[in-house]
C-alpha cells in the first residue's frame, strides 16, 4: 500500500520509552475508551502527506512558533478492548498559521531537512500507548483544526485519519468543511490547557482486525 510505513526491522521507531516526561505521563494518565466508538473510521490524507517520516516524538523540530501541545492516545484491536503494543503510529499536521512543513507530497528523501517540520513516526508501547510532543495546528480555507495521523499493524487493516477538536463540534467551521463528513465521537478530541500552559488532549483508535 502506498504511504504505508517501512517494516520495523528497517527503520528506528521510538515508543513511550523514548518521549518527553510530559508526554510520557499524558500517554498514562488516560485510560483507553475508543471502544464505544468502534472501527476508527477512514479519511484522505490530504495533498500533504510526505512518505518516511522522520522517527520521534518531539516533532516541532524547527521551532516553529505556537502554543505548545501533547497529543497521546492508545491503540486497541477490533473489539476496543485489547491495546496493541508495537503499532507504527505517523503524525503529521499544519503549523500556527495554516502552513505545512513541506507543503508539498512525495518522499521524505526529496526535501532538505530544513523543510520538514511538524511530522513525526513512533510505536505503541507494550500497553498500546503512543504520545506526540508539538505545537496547536491553526486552520486554513475552509477546514476544521485537524491532525492526520496513518496507524500500521500486523494483521489489522491500515489506518489513515483524521482528529478534530472537539470545541469546533458543531461550529461554522464543521458545517462549511466538507471533507470528512459523519465524523464519530471518538475522533472529536477534548482539549484542556495545563498548568504549564500545554494544551493536552487524547485519541484513542480501534483498528480493524482482518481475517
Amino acid at each position: 500500500m502506498a504511504g504505508t510505513p517501512k517494516p520495523f526491522a528497517r527503520r528506528r521507531f521510538l515508543g513511550t520509552a523514548g518521549l518527553s516526561l510530559g508526554a510520557a505521563a499524558l500517554a498514562q494518565a488516560f485510560p483507553a475508551a475508543a471502544a464505544r466508538c468502534g472501527v476508527t473510521g477512514q479519511t484522505t490524507a490530504g495533498p500533504f502527506y510526505v512518505a518516511n517520516a522522520p522517527a520521534g516524538v518531539a516533532i516541532n523540530r524547527l521551532g516553529a512558533r505556537g502554543t505548545p501541545m501533547r497529543i497521546g492516545g492508545t491503540v486497541l484491536s477490533g473489539d476496543g478492548l485489547r491495546p496493541m503494543a508495537g503499532v507504527v503510529v505517523e503524525i503529521w499536521h499544519c503549523d500556527a498559521a495554516g502552513d505545512y512543513h513541506p507543503d508539498g507530497s512525495g518522499d521524505i528523501s526529496g526535501y532538505p531537512p530544513e523543510a520538514v517540520n511538524l511530522r513525526g513516526l513512533a510505536q505503541s508501547d507494550g500497553e498500546g500507548r503512543f504520545a506526540f510532543d508539538s505545537i496547536v495546528p491553526g486552520h486554513y480555507g475552509n477546514r476544521r483544526r485537524h491532525i492526520h495521523w496513518k496507524f500500521a499493524a500486523e494483521g489489522h487493516r491500515p489506518l489513515t485519519t483524521q482528529s478534530y477538536w472537539l470545541d469546533e463540534r458543531g461550529s461554522a467551521r464543521e458545517r462549511f468543511d466538507f471533507v470528512d463528513r459523519n465524523v464519530e465521537a471518538c475522533r472529536w478530541v477534548r482539549f484542556e490547557t495545563g498548568a504549564d500552559g500545554v494544551v493536552s488532549g487524547q485519541f484513542d483508535v480501534v483498528l480493524e482486525a482482518l481475517g
